[in-house]
């Protein structure tokens, strides 16, 4: 872990935690100032005696929270070995998740737990600084594979498990992360297997990747994620796990379904890092500027590099869901741009949605009507009134009367082509009686009559009933 203030470092064969403490900080704004040697800096180094098991080398990871005044630290809690009968030893020593805090300047050990299964994962939520998140590798009843999306509480100095939710897997799971609003989680299996689980709405999510995914990691945009095999090899989803073709920039236009390092660069050792240059828990803004188009690539021992994303300037450099969506429009992969807009909240970024459900109507209603188009219509505009997670009220007021506009578009595309069921089914949805007067004309006009008559009666009816409550 490093901080402006202090680093804390792990140690693989014994269980103790550094503590370096900076007294001379690198408070400046300037940049530029801030390019200093640690060696420059006062420091002072002191130790922490942590539990776990002796004499074993393992690999101890830290995090630490938005507050930098909790720390984590965690370690596999697989090949326990036999343990002596004492259930207060017992407890203490098959720790293998340990809270720590960090004020006045020491570190001192606060609480400690055992997960129940093996833990793939742990961070601190970037939303609320006081719950550590955890992944871990389950199995079912029936010895399935399975992954425990876990919530602790950090209550008064103790670590305890609030929350667990069960995720079924086809493999087990070899790396995860979450976007960066930690409603969604993404799951690497063996079997080469993309799993996104989106927390609030329950609903799970499936790929087959081209690698083994050894490690991934989503953009700050929550557009899209990268996974990459030990081998150095990536390749890029949606965040409808729709994949994307890559390239490297050259004169030819030739996207592969996978970037491999091999093929550009010698490259001895595993890959196992990646990840985006942006702030920790940077929440990006509809409005901002901010472009991040730099991913760090990390190999065991070395080398390490930067991919940068030449994202052109129809994106304006911006790799966000509105801009990912205008992209699969302008390729006319509409039912791609329907599945990320369906992942998309309407109750958090509206304006957003909005953006892109008009930019897909807009497109589909300049189209001949198809039976795969009016689908596609359907599903785009089913994302407001048919949502996967409740609208809130002010969400429904502030769309509701820019987006009927687009159904009655839609309904006289229907009309228009003479999809009369369907658009007599829209209009009892739009319950407008003018609609209904369309259809009756209309219908009369091609000798439809039954139909006529029944959207004259709907017609009547809802004038009636506009005078009886007085709308």
């Amino acid at each position: 872990v490093l901080t402006d203030n202090f680093i804390i470092l792990s140690f693989e064969d014994h269980n103790q935690l550094c503590f370096i403490q900076f007294t001379k900080t690198m408070d400046s704004p300037d940049v530029n100032k801030r390019l200093e040697k640690l060696s420059c800096l006062d420091s002072k180094i002191s130790y922490v005696d942590i539990l776990g098991p002796e004499g074993r080398r393992m690999k101890r990871h830290l995090a630490i929270n938005c507050m930098q005044d909790l720390v984590i630290c965690w370690w596999s809690a697989t090949s326990d070995g036999a343990w002596p009968w004492s259930p207060i030893s017992c407890q203490r020593n098959r720790a293998n998740l340990l809270l720590l805090g960090c004020a006045h300047g020491k570190l001192e050990v606060l609480s400690y737990v055992r997960t129940e299964w093996e833990p793939l994962d742990a961070r601190f939520s970037s939303l609320q600084p006081q719950q550590v998140l955890t992944v871990e590798r389950s199995v079912s009843a029936a010895k399935e594979p399975m992954a425990d999306s876990c919530v602790y509480k950090c209550v008064r100095g103790r670590i305890q498990c609030a929350a667990v939710t069960r995720i079924p897997l086809r493999a087990r799971a070899i790396s995860c992360c979450r976007d960066v609003t930690e409603d969604k989680l993404v799951l690497g299996c063996e079997d080469s297997s993309v799993v996104l689980y989106e927390a609030y709405s329950q609903v799970t999510l499936l790929a087959q990747a081209e690698l083994l995914p050894a490690v991934v990691t989503y953009h700050p945009s929550g557009a899209v994620l990268v996974v990459g095999s030990s081998q150095g090899e990536l390749q890029l989803f949606d965040t409808a796990l729709s994949p994307i073709k890559i390239q490297l920039l050259a004169q030819d236009y030739s996207p592969e379904a996978t970037l491999q390092f091999s093929k550009h660069c010698d490259v001895p050792t595993s890959l196992i890092q990646i990840q985006w240059a942006a702030a920790p828990g940077a929440f990006p803004s509809p409005d901002s500027m901010d472009i991040h188009d730099l991913l760090l690539v990390r190999f065991d021992k070395g080398p390490l590099g930067v991919l940068h994303f030449k994202l052109g300037v129809f994106t304006r450099g911006q790799l966000g869901l509105v801009e990912i969506i205008h992209q699969y429009i302008r390729y006319d992969e509409i039912q791609e741009a329907i599945n990320v807009l369906s992942t998309m909240n309407w109750n958090t970024m509206g304006q957003q949605c909005f953006i892109c459900l008009s930019a897909i109507c807009n497109h589909l209603l300049k189209q001949k009507l198809t039976p795969a188009r009016e689908a596609q219509l359907e599903a785009s505009l089913g994302t407001f009134y048919a949502p996967t997670r409740p609208l809130l009220d002010r969400t429904v007021l502030e769309y509701r009367d820019p987006i009927s506009r687009y159904a009655r578009r839609f309904f006289h595309h229907l009309l228009r082509y003479q999809r009369f069921e369907k658009a007599f089914l829209l209009a009892v949805d739009i319950g407008a009686r003018d609609l209904f007067m369309d259809i009756h004309y209309l219908a009369l006009d091609k000798g439809e009559l039954a139909l006529a008559e029944v959207a004259k009666r709907k017609a009547n009816d809802i004038d009636a009933e506009s005078i009886t409550t007085g709308i």
